[in-house]
């Protein structure tokens, strides 16, 4: 059986391990990186969530149009700046999944 993949949209799940008491130093970056990140060409949805199991983890979901549009986004001062400033209080690297939907149901 052959699984079949869709091109477009991209869907990327960014998983952000904060230290302790974070949130206050990089609360304003994630919001301007969000509300910047949304008007972008190619953005289909971008939101910053915390995760209710984990305090200090916050989970950014987002959907763009295409590979091009990601690596727009990639080079935008707002996301410069959200990893810029959110570097320091990393308790390990990010990470991310890159993710297409299956359509073969």
């Amino acid at each position: 059986m052959e699984i079949k993949i869709m091109s477009n949209p991209i869907k990327l799940v960014a998983t952000m391990e904060l230290k302790a008491d974070a949130w206050p130093n990089i609360s304003a970056a994630v919001e301007q990186c969000v509300k910047m990140s949304r008007q972008e060409r190619g953005n289909v949805f971008y939101t910053a969530n915390k995760d209710l199991d984990k305090k200090n983890r916050i989970v950014f979901v987002e959907c763009w149009a295409d590979e091009a549009a990601i690596n727009e986004h990639g080079q935008t001062a707002h996301f410069q700046n959200l990893i810029k400033t959110v570097e320091p209080y990393l308790k390990e690297p990010m990470q991310l999944l890159k993710l297409s939907e299956i359509t073969s149901f």
